[in-house]
């Protein structure tokens, strides 16, 4: 599933973190366009609180009128570098404060749907490489901007928490490539791949491995307990669909716990009954989604940080490997083998 085809009415109700609306106002005005279109979205006046939230498609409209406005293909990579220090609050002092940078990521990971209640990451990593994957749980299609900006983001923090102009491995997109990539080069280094099976970045494990200069264990403590009980508090007051939920479960819990409809219902605090008949409601099942999530992370592992087939069919809990098989030919056409070689 793809960001691009979700083309469900846009949920009123469910709001996000409204913190980047006010940079990426800034960004066009700088850029010398007329912004009184985006200052008449309603909310985005109150986002100067550091607290403030968004309806959700207030957020997507601000984001879409900004790439609109200026004309530029790269406005989330753009706006993400001219992020002050400190612009992520708690969730970037969680990073920095962490001892080395994969430690770092694994906290931007969890803690960035404090920012933003579409986003569902995770790290994995192997003695070759980290892979960071950011998902878009949402139901309603995603500006390619957004996306942009949390991969560019992290890239940034990667680079100044070390002091290391890193270089990652690979940066993959869901949505196709733009216009001109010119500004993507430039920023990550590499040409990023487009219409890939997963919104990543691919770093080195050395990279990784290497300490942050901020680091600092007493301070990281302390902002991790602050974040953990602000996202008890969001998950209690969430106003997202059931099926975002669901999903963001699954991306986080997948090859490190066995995911059932039993234990997401206890997970979300419902029944299984209720679980089922409202993904009912929505369109989907807890089948389907948890097929969505093995497809994806069957594809990034296979082709981005080329794991072995034996270890993705374990890893995505397949008790047979001719079990993976048949799925991943069901997902994509093709055997694992062939996946890898084409």
């Amino acid at each position: 599933m793809t960001v691009e085809h979700r083309g469900a009415r846009p949920a009123q109700g469910q709001s996000v973190h409204a913190w980047s609306l006010p940079y990426l106002l800034a960004f066009v005005e700088r850029r010398g366009a007329d912004a009184s279109m985006m200052r008449r979205l309603p909310g985005l006046l109150a986002a100067d609180d550091p607290d403030a939230r968004a309806p959700e498609h207030v957020v997507e409209a601000a984001w879409s009128l900004a790439a609109e406005l200026t004309r530029d293909d790269a406005i989330g990579i753009l706006v993400a570098e001219s992020l002050p220090r400190g612009a992520l609050d708690l969730v970037e002092y969680a990073f920095r404060s962490s001892a080395s940078l994969g430690d770092g990521l694994e906290r931007l990971a969890r803690y960035g749907r404090v920012l933003s209640d579409r986003v569902a990451a995770r790290t994995e990593a192997n003695d070759e490489a980290l892979l960071l994957m950011v998902d878009d749980v949402g139901r309603t299609r995603l500006h390619p901007a957004r996306t942009e900006f949390a991969l560019a983001i992290a890239m940034q923090l990667a680079r100044d928490g070390t002091g290391h102009e890193l270089v990652p491995r690979r940066v993959c997109f869901r949505h196709p490539a733009p216009a001109d990539d010119h500004e993507h080069r430039r920023f990550f280094g590499t040409r990023a791949r487009f219409s890939a099976g997963s919104n990543s970045l691919l770093l080195n494990a050395r990279d990784a491995r290497r300490p942050l200069r901020d680091a600092d264990e007493a301070l990281a403590a302390i902002v991790r307990r602050r974040l953990e009980r602000v996202l008890a508090l969001q998950d209690a007051r969430s106003t997202g669909p059931l099926s975002g939920r669901v999903r963001r479960v699954l991306v986080e819990s997948l090859g490190r716990t066995s995911v059932t409809p039993d234990t997401m219902a206890e997970a979300l605090g419902t029944t299984r009954r209720t679980l089922s008949r409202r993904l009912a409601a929505e369109g989907t099942s807890f089948r389907d989604l948890h097929d969505d999530v093995r497809a994806e992370f069957a594809r990034v592992m296979l082709g981005d940080q080329g794991s072995s087939v034996a270890d993705v069919a374990f890893f995505l809990d397949y008790s047979e490997r001719a079990a993976f098989h048949r799925a991943f030919r069901r997902w994509t056409g093709q055997t694992p083998g062939e996946f890898q070689h084409a």
